[in-house]
């Protein structure tokens, strides 16, 4: 997978949690926020803006702050190129 496509992908999974934090879990502050986390603040925002990569470990805990099941950790669509 090309850098262009991961950068766009990494942008819309970011977008979806902030929509998520936002208007599922109805909080507007990410600062506020972040105290639910092992993640502080400056981290968060930049994973919500698709400004870095990170690892399965992160992801664990993406999941955790932003109670997503399982099936909604990808619970935004993206394609696959063969």
């Amino acid at each position: 997978m090309d850098e262009i496509r991961k950068h766009k992908i990494l942008e819309a999974f970011g977008k979806y949690l902030k929509v998520r934090r936002e208007k599922v879990l109805k909080e507007k502050n990410l600062l506020k926020f972040s105290y639910s986390s092992n993640l502080d603040n400056s981290r968060l925002g930049k994973i919500e803006k698709g400004e870095i990569d990170f690892q399965f470990e992160t992801l664990l805990e993406i999941a955790e702050t932003y109670k997503l099941t399982d099936k909604a950790i990808l619970g935004f669509k993206f394609a696959i190129e063969e």
